[in-house]
């Protein structure tokens, strides 16, 4: 199961979300899901285990995560339906925890990524803040 399906990002949105949800093919709307991803994997991955993050399934994964990938799809979405017609408050807040998570600015509830100090090549210490 994907980190995050189409019928989630039905919850909370508005009529014109739901529209362009039924008027997109399902492949589009996906691309644009794995796309949102990578961008928050790279922004999480230099502290955070992106690869536990993001293999959660059900009430495992991070609402944090998910409320911040939803505005992400959102986001682009609209954007390609509307370009520079929408308010962007949801992509920017999203945008902002990103680089503040990413940077340590921020610590989120996460897995933290671990390397390996001892040479044995099995990670044992987290990455330091």
């Amino acid at each position: 199961m994907p980190f995050l399906t189409i019928p989630e990002l039905r919850t909370k949105a508005p009529k014109s979300f739901i529209d362009i949800l039924v008027g997109m093919d399902e492949e589009d709307i996906k691309e644009v899901i794995l796309d949102q991803i990578d961008i928050m994997r790279t922004n999480l991955g230099s502290y955070y285990d992106v690869e536990e993050i993001f293999s959660q399934e059900g009430n495992q994964r991070s609402r944090t995560v998910l409320t911040y990938l939803k505005s992400l799809v959102y986001y682009q979405m609209m954007e390609r339906r509307k370009p520079g017609g929408m308010d962007n408050g949801a992509y920017d807040e999203a945008m902002k925890w990103l680089e503040e998570v990413s940077t340590g600015k921020r610590k989120a509830d996460l897995p933290k990524k671990k390397v390996d100090t001892n040479g044995d090549g099995v990670p044992d210490a987290e990455v330091p803040f």
